[in-house]
């Protein structure tokens, strides 16, 4: 047996596939997370979406809002007929064109969106309990220039991303 020099290689300081499988894991767990928190509140994590688009939208077409949200008008439907139900949403006929519905933010649907998100903050905070403050602000920072990299929130400068 002769003695062989040990190979060296050289390893990035994360490797890929390992920060693709952390980033893939977090998401998972904040999104469960954001959905028991605002689970109390009788609102799934889709409704929650269509509740933020709405409000950054204002008043707009069910069309128009179902592709801001990436979903089929037909789907939409559905989710926007049970918050109308229950008095988040306000839905009309479009004044422009009779056959198509106009769909608005109630103000109950305000309320339950202020109480959803501060819920949703606290989630946050204890997923990042781990982070000091200053690296908080540099991970949001530093997730939002990714985000912004892959058009993840093509209304980066608005609120979709904040």
């Amino acid at each position: 047996m002769t003695d062989k020099p040990p190979i060296v290689c050289e390893v990035s300081t994360v490797a890929s596939a390992e920060l693709s499988s952390i980033l893939a894991a977090l998401g998972r767990d904040a999104t469960a997370r954001v959905r028991r928190a605002i689970r109390p509140l009788g609102i799934t994590a889709h409704q929650y979406l269509v509740l933020t688009q709405l409000a950054d939208l204002d008043l707009t077409s069910q069309t128009a809002l179902a592709s801001a949200l990436g979903l089929d008008p037909s789907n939409l439907a559905t989710t926007i007929s049970e918050l109308v139900d229950r008095d988040l949403v306000d839905r009309c006929r479009d004044g422009a064109d009779r056959r198509r519905y106009a769909v608005t933010l109630a103000p109950a649907g305000v309320k339950l969106l202020r109480k959803a998100d501060a819920a949703i903050v606290t989630s946050e905070r204890d997923l990042l309990v781990a982070l000091e403050p200053s690296q908080r602000d540099q991970l949001h920072a530093l997730l939002r220039r990714i985000a912004d990299g892959v058009e993840l929130c093509p209304t980066a400068g608005g609120e979709a991303c904040d």
